[in-house]
């Protein structure tokens, strides 16, 4: 394997330190709350994390490295060059830019950001499968799974275990 391999295999798949980073800080401030005797609902806090960390960075993330590939689809390199692609990859960058200040935000906020990340994430993929435009391993492996099916799920049970933050 060469190094330009390496480094595009571990940066196709950098997502899942940002998962990481979500769970420890989200598990560092409940724990900060809990030595202060402050009640913090965790499903919130949680949501929080999740949305900055996946809805933000990882969106922004997989919204840049989906338009560089389609720079290569449009020179007749790439893998797919749909239009439908390449108005989610703007998609992503927006809901991304959005969702980097789901933190500090309500939950009408957040759940403005949740409806579309989970049924976009279901939706890009899932036309792609079914067209055939992208059969790569990094469209229908662990990404398709984490990133498509088991982090928008998590978000919108979250979203449900959180409705009590609304009153």
């Amino acid at each position: 394997m060469s190094v330009a391999a390496a480094i595009g295999a571990a940066l196709s798949h950098i997502y899942l330190l940002f998962y990481a980073l979500a769970v420890v800080l989200w598990w560092r401030t409940m724990r900060r709350a809990r030595l202060e005797h402050r009640a913090l609902d965790s499903a919130f806090v949680f949501w929080g994390e999740l949305l900055f960390w996946y809805g933000g960075l990882t969106l922004i993330w997989a919204g840049v490295f989906h338009g560089y590939e389609q720079g290569i689809a449009a020179r007749g390199i790439g893998w797919h060059s749909s239009p439908f692609a390449q108005a989610f990859d703007w998609f992503e960058i927006g809901i991304g830019i959005a969702a980097l200040f789901a933190r500090r935000q309500n939950y009408g906020y957040r759940l403005a950001l949740t409806i579309p990340i989970v049924f976009a994430a279901f939706a890009l993929h899932i036309a792609l499968l079914l067209g055939k435009e992208s059969v790569a391993p990094g469209s229908t492996g662990m990404t398709l799974w984490v990133n498509d099916f088991i982090v928008p799920l998590l978000l919108g049970w979250l979203a449900i275990a959180s409705r009590e933050e609304n009153r």
